[in-house]
């Protein structure tokens, strides 16, 4: 192995036929590695006396500017001092040092938290959804996959606020849900391994912004322009899911996964699967005259070969639902929902409006609903068809009965 003094002179001007290790006797365990092509990279290589056997770290390459020799020189101290106690360990030994503190990778931690999650708790919460997963892996897959093999203890929590509050400038969406899966899984590991690692503030407090504050929703373009596109919609299933989704204020998932068993026409309601994703259970709801009347629409077009409510044109295998509703040019599902809650506040009291929005109840609803905590059927019917009188008004309809239409001219 040739030896040099390592000044930036020397170092500068050293090249080779192939690559050769040299070294410098007044700087024992310092290398530096020139390559045929001319490639300088220092390393630093060390007798570990824990493990019993040379370690060979790489310290970086060498830069032309500065006084990289120098640099060098004061890193091997650094170094050897890892060395000397134990800090410096191969992937595998970390993987394995992991393993016997009990301690997971951010990865593993994830794994374990969702897995405890789908499945049953005895707090009686839902368990989480596929899509909640999906989301929950997308997230962690996008924001964290530069730390997902560092123990759950050794995380970079400044490094990953810095991170995360960058991205909310452009992103504040996807900034929020990868705090919430980071946080969650930190949360999760301090119970898990009954340890005390500080729950990560992954994002500086912001004020919250409407979405009429952040331009997603335009309150410029008139409510009668947004009922006229939807009328345009060639596929006649996916226009009465919008126009159901107007006088109800459903979420689209809930509605489009309806079978006609949950539909009782005669009675006027309809019963959706676990609406509220945070909440185990059902939940009934009666419907309007005008809604009713569209789900009356769906019954005389449905299909003989599946029990959707809103069946897919398409079949692989057999016939599903529909995966989504296509977007309008104006209008997404979200905007529906916020016109029917500025109709419904107006003229609908607040434990009826959240019970036909498939909101999470409150303890204040639950006291106003009685002992059975939801409304009586009666009381639902008497706020939709408030609120679907609000909306025909905001809207432009032209009410679905004579008797509608008395009721609005007397």
């Amino acid at each position: 192995m040739p030896q040099i003094k390592f000044t930036d002179t020397n170092v500068k001007t050293l090249s080779a036929d192939k690559t050769t290790w040299f070294t410098d006797l007044t700087c024992k365990g310092l290398r530096l590695c020139v390559t045929k092509g001319g490639v300088k990279t220092w390393y630093v290589n060390k007798w570990d006396p824990k493990s019993q056997k040379t370690r060979s770290i790489k310290l970086a390459q060498w830069a032309n500017k500065g006084a990289h020799c120098r640099w060098a020189k004061e890193h091997l101290g650094k170094v050897t001092l890892d060395i000397q106690e134990g800090n410096v360990l191969t992937r595998a030994e970390r993987d394995a040092d992991v393993l016997a503190r009990g301690i997971p990778t951010f990865a593993q931690a994830l794994d374990q938290f969702i897995t405890h999650r789908r499945g049953d708790r005895a707090s009686g919460k839902a368990p989480m959804t596929e899509t909640t997963e999906k989301d929950y892996r997308g997230s962690f897959s996008v924001h964290f996959h530069a730390w997902a093999d560092m123990p759950v203890d050794a995380l970079p929590i400044l490094e990953i606020n810095q991170y995360l509050n960058k991205l909310q400038l452009t992103k504040p969406q996807g900034a929020a849900r990868a705090a919430t899966v980071g946080g969650v899984v930190v949360r999760f590991v301090n119970k898990l391994c009954a340890l005390a690692l500080p729950i990560p503030g992954l994002l500086d407090p912001t004020k919250p912004r409407s979405r009429v504050e952040t331009g997603k929703l335009d309150m410029s373009v008139p409510f009668a322009d947004r009922w006229s596109e939807i009328e345009q919609v060639e596929n006649e299933h996916k226009r009465l899911a919008w126009q159901i989704i107007v006088y109800t204020g459903f979420r689209s998932r809930p509605l489009r996964e309806l079978t006609w068993s949950d539909v009782d026409l005669d009675e006027g309601s309809v019963t959706l699967k676990r609406p509220v994703k945070k909440k185990v259970g059902d939940r009934t709801v009666y419907l309007s005259d005008d809604a009713l009347r569209l789900f009356k629409r769906l019954w005389e077009i449905r299909y003989d070969d599946c029990d959707w409510v809103f069946p897919s044109r398409r079949i692989i295998g057999v016939r599903g639902h529909l995966d989504a509703l296509d977007r309008l040019p104006l209008t997404a599902a979200g905007d529906i929902r916020h016109y029917w809650m500025t109709a419904a506040r107006e003229v609908a009291q607040i434990h009826i409006i959240r019970w036909l929005a498939l909101h999470t109840m409150t303890g204040d609803d639950l006291r106003m609903v009685g002992h059975y905590g939801e409304p009586s059927p009666n009381e639902q019917r008497r706020g939709a068809e408030a609120i679907a009188a609000a909306i025909n008004s905001q809207f432009g309809i032209t009410p679905s009965s004579v008797v509608e239409l008395k009721r609005n001219h007397a």
